[in-house]
């Protein structure tokens, strides 16, 4: 066991949390290309929710992946509202 791995009092161990780091980095590129391309930003919005949302679970990093839900709903909303203002102009034409 690395020097990074060391067991804490409750059993787990402590170190990084990938799938909290996975969520954070998806969730907020999310919000990001959402802009740009809104069915990434859906996607990308998505896997840092569930990705966020599976390292709250793990417990070790909960800092990240709480930021990867967060910024992944955000990013679900701004690539939905990019969809239903596009879809409003392209309407009304």
């Amino acid at each position: 066991m690395t020097a990074a791995q060391q067991p804490t009092s409750t059993g787990r161990t402590t170190g990084s949390n990938g799938t909290a780091v996975g969520g954070f980095v998806t969730g907020l590129l999310s919000p990001l290309l959402g802009l740009v391309v809104p069915i990434l930003g859906v996607v990308l919005g998505v896997l840092g929710v569930v990705l966020g949302s599976k390292g709250r679970k793990q417990g070790s990093s909960t800092g990240l992946a709480t930021a990867g839900v967060v910024l992944g709903v955000i990013g679900l909303v701004v690539s939905i509202a990019i969809w239903v203002t596009a879809a409003a102009v392209f309407a009304g034409n």
